[in-house]
């Protein structure tokens, strides 16, 4: 069995603000780069999806470029639903309103999406894709 690869570590800042539920109500702190996890799960939705892109087209050279967008849009969604799933984010999250659903698809892209975009401002691409590539040898 493959041993699963250790996330990359980020400061405590960056973690409140992936394993706090974004409220969108709360002022953004200008002294803390980690301040907006609305920011960081954009930045790592296009991030993670470019890498998860870049891993698969690697390992699958011969599919054309519709066949490779067809494979992310249909892996990437259960992909990031196991990594979640096997570093129990959702567990680790506070502050969840009563209407989310943990164990979706969506709140396990959130969480991906929030913890990539992290590891982007804290380390840059080429940590992510190291880390993502650990986790795609395993989960594809």
């Amino acid at each position: 069995m493959a041993i699963f690869p250790l996330a990359p570590q980020l400061p405590g800042e960056a973690m409140l603000e992936v394993f706090v539920y974004p409220d969108p109500a709360r002022p953004l702190d200008p002294s803390n780069k980690f301040s907006d996890a609305r920011r960081l799960e954009f930045l790592g939705e296009k991030t993670a999806e470019m890498a998860y892109m870049d891993l698969l087209g690697a390992r699958n050279r011969r599919l054309s470029a519709a066949e490779l967008e067809g494979k992310v849009s249909d892996t990437f969604g259960g992909f990031a639903k196991r990594v979640a799933e096997t570093y129990h984010w959702t567990n680790q999250v506070g502050g969840y309103p009563p209407n989310v659903d943990r164990q979706s698809v969506e709140e396990a892209l959130r969480l991906f999406h929030t913890y990539a975009g992290a590891v982007i401002v804290e380390y840059g691409y080429p940590e992510l894709r190291a880390w993502m590539a650990k986790l795609v040898a395993i989960l594809q």
